[in-house]
Formats: structure tokens, C-alpha cells, sequence
């Protein structure tokens, strides 16, 4: 299984009036975790050539500690597929400030086709990449 590993930069605007990082923002650093992955894939970042897309069919957030800002901050976000089934796949996520679990995420993604404008099956080779990201 290949996990993938991004590292959210945390930034002054990112902390609520208590110092915590917004619950919002956990949603963010999942995101650009996940695009830095899509970005590689076969597919590319989505709606590029109007066949080949993706969108976010569902999200989730269980939140597990409140991380707090500190200058230089970067909370690290470990990526992994754990389902693929025909027209869609599913991200996991996880959230670490150093080893300390601050929430996992869950994204299903759905190949979707902007030309067509509806879900369509992942093809072999979109099916073999996320395959490699699979436990």
C-alpha cells in the first residue's frame, strides 16, 4: 500500500479566537492533500479536457484534538484509498500534529464526465493507480 503524505502549512488566519485551528480548515488540508494526489493521477486535475473528471460525491470530519497555532505550524495529513468500486473511490485521511491524531477524514470521489454531465467508470488505468494506493 502506498500512503501518501502532504504537509498543511498552517497559517495566521487558520486559528480561532481560542488559538485553536478552525474545525473548517481540517476540511482545507484534507483537500490539497487530496488535489496533490489527483494532480498525479491519470485523470489529471479534473475538467482539464471535459472527459475525464472527478468531483467530491461525500465528505466527512471526525475530529479527535483541537490542534493549536503555533508559528511554522504544519500538521501532517497521511492519504490512503481504502474502497474502489465502479464509478467512484474512497480517500482516507489523517490528521497528525507531530504523532498526536488530530481528526480523520473521509472524501469519496465519483469519475464524472463534464462533456456528459453525469458519473462515469473508472478506467483501467485510473483503476490500477488508485489500486496502488489500496491497504
Amino acid at each position: 500500500m502506498a500512503t501518501d503524505v502532504f504537509l498543511a502549512q498552517v497559517r495566521w488566519s487558520d486559528p480561532d479566537v481560542m488559538g485553536h485551528i478552525n474545525h473548517a480548515k481540517y476540511l482545507s488540508y484534507f483537500e490539497d492533500a487530496r488535489m496533490s494526489v489527483l494532480a498525479t493521477s491519470p485523470s489529471g486535475l479534473a475538467g482539464a479536457d471535459g472527459d475525464r473528471g472527478y468531483i467530491a460525491g461525500r465528505l466527512s470530519i471526525d475530529y479527535r484534538y483541537p490542534a493549536r497555532f503555533r508559528p511554522g505550524l504544519q500538521l501532517r495529513v497521511e492519504s490512503w484509498i481504502s474502497h474502489i468500486g465502479t464509478k467512484s473511490w474512497t480517500f482516507q485521511h489523517r490528521l497528525y500534529d507531530d504523532d498526536r491524531l488530530v481528526a480523520e477524514g473521509e472524501a469519496v470521489m465519483v469519475a464524472y464526465s463534464y462533456a456528459d454531465g453525469k458519473a462515469r467508470p473508472l478506467d483501467a488505468d485510473e483503476r490500477a493507480f488508485w489500486s496502488r494506493y489500496l491497504p
